[in-house]
């Protein structure tokens, strides 16, 4: 069974700080374009008049004395309604990445304590796939660099033993050349 059909989260607020910012910065350009789209027609309908009839009665107002109340409740309800469903749309993009970003903090915090077998896998439909493929990449890299010094470092180990830890002049060469093949495993890695 593959990843994505064995696991689901319940939780869609994984990094809340992160999630809750993003969503509340998108929500509130919302509101702000509401409001200026609003503003501005209350400016640019302000020197002009309507006639309207209010209980049988014809009367001549200012278009944006007319328009005020109509323009308020628009721009509430636009407002509300928009910022609701960006604040679902942004909490399920900001869940597709804060997700993947919580389990491969996990996985990275794994192999920093020695575990090499850690699996950098994410959902199909989240985001960070190529970071989390790089990942895997590295995992590999230092799982094969790691098997090869082990391997290399016991070639040593029960070569020095079968000569109880001394080397003699003609095991030079040899010793030499168990000691370059570690070196050369060890030169992989820049610390």
């Amino acid at each position: 069974m593959s990843y994505s059909r064995a696991y689901h989260r319940r939780n869609y607020l994984i990094d809340k700080k992160f999630q809750l910012s993003f969503i509340m910065r998108f929500s509130a350009i919302v509101i702000l374009a509401s409001l200026a789209i609003g503003a501005l027609i209350f400016y640019f309908s302000r020197n002009s008049t309507t006639v309207a009839i209010e209980n049988t009665r014809v009367f001549v107002k200012p278009t944006s004395d007319f328009i005020l109340p109509q323009l308020v409740i628009t721009v509430i309800v636009v407002s509300v309604v928009f910022s609701s469903i960006l604040f679902v749309m942004a909490l399920i993009a900001t869940h597709r990445i804060a997700g993947p970003m919580y389990r491969l903090r996990r996985e990275i915090d794994n192999v920093r304590g020695g575990d090499l077998t850690s699996a950098f896998v994410i959902r199909d439909k989240d985001q960070l796939k190529s970071l989390a493929r790089s990942l895997n990449d590295m995992g590999l890299v230092l799982r094969q660099k790691h098997t090869e010094l082990k391997s290399k470092t016991d070639v040593l180990k029960s070569f020095l033993k079968d000569r109880n830890y001394c080397v003699s002049f003609e095991d030079k060469d040899r010793f030499s050349a168990l000691l370059k093949d570690i070196d050369d495993i060890l030169v992989y890695f820049k610390v």
